[in-house]
């Protein structure tokens, strides 16, 4: 004789065949049972939270608004017990406002760092050495400018209120600028930056003259002869 296994009996049956069992309790089943039954088997139980007791028969058809309010004083929740008490969070918003707080001071930093460094348009060929927070400020504001316009059509510029600053970003095809930090170098080509306060739309007149020149400006003296010598003394 051949027998099923016991653990494949032993699991529930799904699919047509139970639909169709069900169904068929459903239909030899009064009133009270096909709603316990119904409650059963689809987890559905009705409203618990309102309840409550008048001698007033009110048609289901009736308004809210014109039938008269119910006295509630009598309902109890469903499940008694008091609640219990609301968690206390103080301690984890501290360390979250201390978190924020720390890094808001040394983003405010780096931004001061990167003010410094390039208070001055960059030269067309250099190596600026920046901390690796004053580094990632200056490549958000960089992204941020170039995302604002074509850099080599007009100088764009992108800021920072929260941290006062501005960068101003210049296109200049000869421009080879190489940002070191401890993590490895990043060389910009094409570009020349400054920054400066936040309040500031413009850099500096004059940084352009100052920063242009990788050395100071060297203008030849004309040799002069023995009797231009003895002219320029006797006048």
């Amino acid at each position: 004789m051949i027998r099923e296994p016991a653990d494949r009996r032993a699991k529930p049956p799904y699919g047509r065949a139970a639909v169709l069992r069900l169904a068929s309790w459903f239909d030899q089943a009064d009133a009270a049972t096909a709603h316990r039954l119904f409650t059963a088997a689809f987890s559905l139980y009705p409203a618990r939270h309102l309840s409550g007791s008048t001698e007033e028969t009110i048609a289901v058809a009736a308004s809210w608004w014109d039938v008269p309010p119910a006295d509630t004083s009598a309902v109890r929740p469903a499940r008694g017990g008091a609640l219990a008490p609301a968690e206390d969070h103080s301690a984890q918003q501290v360390r979250l406002r201390d978190t924020a707080e720390a890094a808001a001071h040394w983003r405010r930093s780096a931004a001061e760092e990167v003010r410094s460094r390039l208070a001055e348009l960059t030269p067309r060929t250099g190596r600026i050495t920046l901390s690796q927070a004053a580094l990632g400020v200056l490549v958000e504001l960089l992204t941020r400018a170039l995302g604002s316009g074509d850099a080599t059509a007009a100088p764009v510029s992108a800021g920072d209120l929260e941290l006062d600053i501005r960068l101003h970003v210049r296109h200049d095809a000869d421009a080879v600028l190489v940002l070191s930090e401890d993590g490895g170098d990043l060389t910009l080509t094409g570009l020349r930056l400054c920054a400066t306060p936040y309040a500031r739309t413009e850099p500096e007149h004059g940084s352009d003259a100052v920063a242009d020149t990788d050395t100071e400006p060297h203008t030849p003296v004309p040799a002069m002869s023995g009797s231009d010598d003895a002219d320029n003394l006797a006048v």
